[in-house]
């Protein structure tokens, strides 16, 4: 069943959280809502799961709708799983009635935790205690309760926050698979694009408490409407200028810009988007150089511009030498705004 978000707007006193915000999420869809602290993203969450009340908007899921101005279901009504982001494990009761917590007057409690524990891979630890679980496990105890409830739609806050950077790429992988084996909608809140690129079927972005573009990886890739969309993919960087003409003038140099307004504008370049070549006249300067392998990562500042760049460099080069950068434009997308 699809979740359909429509319209939503939530303030808090002057603040204007979130701003008609409207997203679909499909049965067996990874959406992941990304945006930086205070963009509106874990408010929208709460508003789906009924945490946060409707103040304008609706949200229906599988054609019915669960709460518009006035009229809502109460959370635990909901088909809806939930995973806090610190998990909100109760420490009082073991995993195993914890997972059950939700399951209050089915006939088969005890065969769907052993199930969703088995699933998860924490069978064997049923009989433990929250803080005797690693942050790993923590987080497969939380889903496991989230997926007893077999909820047409599950919302995740940061599910990866408290787990350390090895651990997190490991268990992304395994997370997806066993979501996309539930075939539910599923809506994902993350700060971190690695996380939201690595799990995202489709990544919506958010600013100001505004959705300002919604995409799949490859589409965002080939075609972004944003710098955000632009600049998810790791090894972007941004370089600002003015447009005028149809052309951006950077620190770099100019920067075709055909069907931009004139004014402040600003380019993000991809991974591999800029070439250093040494120049007497050059504008930049290299302020530091160090071995990445298989070759140099080349920190350069901008001589008459406070600019700072990298580039990747086969050999290192003198600090303090001067350089011209060479943009790849296929590799390069303009946009108008600061």
């Amino acid at each position: 069943m699809s979740l359909i978000l429509e319209d939503i707007s939530c303030r808090f006193g002057a603040v204007a959280a979130v701003r008609d915000a409207a997203v679909e999420v499909a049965p067996g869809e990874i959406l992941c809502l990304f945006g930086h602290s205070g963009s509106g993203k874990t408010t929208l969450l709460r508003i789906a799961a009924g945490f946060e009340p409707v103040q304008a908007g609706r949200v229906e899921l599988g054609g019915e709708t669960l709460a518009q101005p006035g009229a809502e279901i109460p959370p635990e009504r909901r088909p809806i799983g939930f995973v806090f982001q610190d998990y909100a494990l109760f420490p009082h009761m073991t995993v195993a009635r914890n997972v059950a917590f939700g399951l209050r007057g089915a006939r088969d409690v005890k065969a769907r935790v052993a199930a969703e524990l088995d699933a998860l891979r924490i069978g064997d630890l049923g009989h433990r205690y929250p803080h005797e679980l690693s942050g790993g496990q923590q987080q497969r105890a939380a889903l496991a309760r989230a997926l007893a409830r077999r909820p047409e739609a599950l919302l995740m806050d940061e599910p990866f926050a408290s787990i350390d950077v090895a651990l997190r790429r490991r268990l992304r992988e395994e997370l997806r698979r066993i979501l996309k084996e539930r075939n539910v909608a599923v809506m994902l809140v993350t700060h971190d694009p690695e996380e939201a690129l690595a799990l995202g079927d489709r990544i919506a972005f958010m600013r100001g408490g505004r959705i300002i573009e919604t995409g799949a990886p490859q589409t965002l890739f080939a075609a972004p409407q944003t710098p955000e969309g632009a600049s998810i993919f790791p090894g972007c960087q941004r370089l600002d200028g003015r447009i005028a003409a149809g052309v951006l003038h950077t620190a770099a140099g100019a920067i075709p810009a055909r069907g931009r307004a004139d004014g402040p504008g600003l380019a993000i370049l991809r991974e591999g988007a800029l070439a250093a070549v040494p120049d007497r006249d050059g504008a930049f300067r290299v302020a530091d150089a160090r071995f990445v392998g298989p070759d140099w990562r080349v920190c350069l500042e901008g001589v008459a511009d406070p600019a700072m760049l990298a580039v990747r460099m086969e050999t290192a080069p003198a600090i303090g030498a001067l350089m011209t950068l060479v943009a790849d434009l296929s590799r390069t997308f303009v946009f108008s705004g600061e």
